[in-house]
């Protein structure tokens, strides 16, 4: 009888550390899968458990997640739990590759997964299923880089455009950026796209609707074939299918879809060697040349200004800027460079002055020649000289005699010195001595000054502290209540979570509110370039600068694509994250 009590004891135990033995796995969707393809991981514990910690997904991107998930369940009067932790991964190279351990704590002990491995190969063919949303955000979906020119000069403007298609029956929910396209050879520079409009047009002979996403100004450095890099997104798809719901509507699917430009090759011609002028310094486009005075008459010693003035459409960035031969007796001052450019899609536009100080010693009448600018045509494909008009300058005064002592001979110069009886006689030469005693300083003007300037510092200091206390107290004041209203707006948007444009709408006005008291910001001010450029001297992390370009971005085009509950939700949840990143730094 004792034997069996101990027994029971030994079996009760065993069952309890088995039952209370906390179960941490790794399931993929699938362990073999081209590189086109994604594959979907879960890390599943069967207790709650804090400070969950992903393992480095090394050649894998992540294109999705990490999104959690809870379930409870009763079984034959049993309760049952697990927490999932979900990642989308796409592959970047071919190979067979690791997926290291995830981590957990539960209970204050640490718990660990296995390692699971995943063999990537090549791209494969994705089956032609008009019901499988992945072959329809392949069918519809298209990112194409459009160069203005693939067959360039040497430093001649080219742009290149990112346009993403989209068929009339397929919506995109958002997308963010993967890789940025690379210009290597390239002098570039991005062209401010100020709002994002939906246009329609054809892609291979089809009706689309597209967005122009970026565009980049381009001049090539090199000759040769060069490569731009392709720019590659995520894209959240909402893809049609042809199954119908219970009231016959069409049935639409999310997709998680990568999308490519490719890469471009553009073969650069070098500029020709014939007819070259020998003042040529790398300008190529269109140009004009002047040079213009501010005065035409003036007095010795009075300056004027002469301004060397380049303008028309090129490579202003690129070139040396025209220089000016003037006579031995102006003295020229280093030039002051007064630059007015735009960046458009066919080249750089405006006029650089190069505005020159100068100064005459001697009077007389000066003559500033013409000055020649040689540039390349990309168009004519010739080069051209182009002259400025002389100047005529008259100047008036008296001779500087200093001035002209490299004009006056060696002989003139060496002068004997004569010393002449009363030559000092202007200096004093006998010293005239006070008694102190004659000036009393106690009780003087001096005295009572030096003793009330400290009494009228302090009341500065006093009443510069209160007004410093006051602007200080207001400004949080001020700051207070931008976060009270910011708050209601996010806890309206979250009621309005279905209808999406009064939804995006309090969204919209919830940020721009914070930012401009935030960032003290006035209405002509709230652009982009100024809130990033704001945020980047703060040191703001660029993945909070990203987060809310991606939230305001998601404002302006809500209007032009359909947007389900989960995009709202996952939009009101980056707003309130990026509100709080923001506070804690």
């Amino acid at each position: 009888m004792y034997k069996i009590k101990i027994l029971n004891i030994i079996i009760f135990l065993i069952g309890f550390s088995a039952f209370s033995q906390v179960n941490f796995t790794t399931k993929l969707s699938k362990d073999r899968l081209g590189l086109n393809e994604r594959v979907k991981i879960e890390f599943t514990v069967d207790k709650d458990g804090d400070n969950f910690i992903p393992p480095k997904f090394d050649n894998f991107r992540v294109v999705g997640g990490p999104s959690q998930s809870i379930r409870n369940s009763w079984i034959n009067g049993k309760k049952s739990y697990s927490k999932t932790y979900s990642y989308f991964l796409s592959p970047i190279e071919k190979g067979s590759f690791e997926i290291g351990q995830a981590s957990i704590e539960v209970d204050d002990e640490i718990y660990k997964t296995l390692p699971v491995r995943v063999t990537v190969t090549s791209a494969v063919d994705i089956p032609a299923d008009p019901n499988d949303p992945n072959y329809l955000a392949d069918k519809n979906i298209h990112l194409v880089a459009e160069v203005s020119n693939k067959n360039p000069f040497l430093n001649e403007a080219i742009s290149v455009s990112y346009k993403l298609y989209v068929s009339p029956d397929t919506g995109v929910n958002n997308w963010r950026e993967l890789e940025a396209p690379r210009y290597a050879d390239f002098w570039s520079n991005n062209i401010d796209i100020k709002s994002l409009n939906v246009q329609n047009g054809t892609f291979k002979g089809k009706p689309y609707r597209y967005v122009v996403l970026r565009r980049t100004l381009l001049y090539p450095q090199k000759t040769g074939e060069l490569k731009i890099e392709p720019l590659t997104l995520d894209i959240s798809v909402q893809a049609p299918s042809n199954r119908r719901d219970f009231f016959g509507n069409l049935i639409s699917s999310s997709v998680n879809k990568t999308v490519s430009s490719g890469s471009s090759i553009i073969d650069v011609k070098s500029l020709p060697i014939d007819n070259k002028p020998k003042d040529f310094s790398g300008a190529v486009g269109s140009f004009s040349f002047e040079i213009k005075s501010d005065k035409k008459e003036l007095l010795t010693d009075e300056a004027f200004q002469l301004s060397l003035i380049v303008s028309g459409d090129g490579n202003f960035n690129l070139f040396e800027d025209p220089k000016i031969s003037l006579p031995n007796s102006l003295e020229v001052y280093e030039p002051e460079k007064i630059s007015n450019i735009s960046l458009r899609a066919r080249g750089i536009k405006g006029n650089i002055n190069n505005k020159y100080t100068v100064v005459p010693i001697n009077p007389g009448k000066y003559t500033i020649p013409e000055t020649k600018f040689s540039f390349f045509n990309p168009v004519s494909a010739e080069y051209k000289t182009i002259y400025s008009d002389p100047i005529f300058i008259d100047v008036d005064g008296a001779y500087n005699s200093s001035s002209g002592y490299s004009d006056i001979s060696e002989k003139n110069r060496t002068n004997k010195i004569q010393l002449l009886e009363n030559q000092f006689s202007s200096f004093k030469t006998k010293t005239k001595f006070l008694n102190v005693n004659d000036s009393i300083f106690f009780n003087s003007n001096y005295y009572w000054i030096l003793f009330i300037i400290p009494f009228v510092i302090c009341f500065i200091i006093i009443i510069s502290s209160k007004i410093l206390r006051n602007y200080k107290s207001k400004k949080v004041d001020e700051l207070k209540v931008a976060r009270i209203l910011t708050n209601k707006l996010l806890v309206d948007s979250k009621a309005l979570i279905g209808n999406k444009e009064k939804f995006y709408e309090s969204i919209d006005k919830a940020l721009t509110t914070y930012l401009k008291t935030k960032l003290n910001l006035k209405n002509s001010e709230f652009k982009n370039e100024i809130i990033n450029i704001k945020l980047q001297e703060m040191n703001l992390d660029k993945e909070s600068i990203g987060l809310l370009f991606e939230i305001l971005e998601n404002c302006q085009l809500a209007r032009y694509t359909p947007l389900n509950i989960d995009a709202m939700s996952d939009d009101y949840r980056k707003a309130n994250q990026f509100i709080e990143q923001f506070e804690k730094h």
